[in-house]
């Protein structure tokens, strides 16, 4: 699947906003892992990549759901940011 490229901009926004959103936290495992997938999805985005994007995707909400509330609640919004920008563009995960 092609994405516009106006589309990938909102993704990768999406996912500037919740990097920033993960950084700010205490480097913990399950911090390292949602931003090594983030980086994955930045990747899969990039080249289009269907079920890279699945697998980074689901793999970083359910990362973040896992962490809760012990996060607070940015991490949280901007996922739901990110899912909403990924649902928009037509991934599924």
């Amino acid at each position: 699947m092609s994405v516009a490229e106006p589309q990938k901009h909102s993704v990768n926004d999406a996912i500037d906003a919740l990097e920033r959103a993960l950084q700010v936290l205490t480097s913990d495992p399950a911090r390292e892992k949602a931003l090594y997938h983030l980086a994955r999805l930045r990747m899969a985005v990039a080249a289009s990549h269907q079920e890279g994007v699945r697998f980074a995707a689901f793999t970083i909400n359910k990362t973040i759901r896992d962490a809760g509330t012990s996060w607070g609640s940015a991490p949280l919004d901007t996922m739901t940011t990110l899912r909403d920008a990924l649902h928009a563009t037509g991934y599924e995960f």
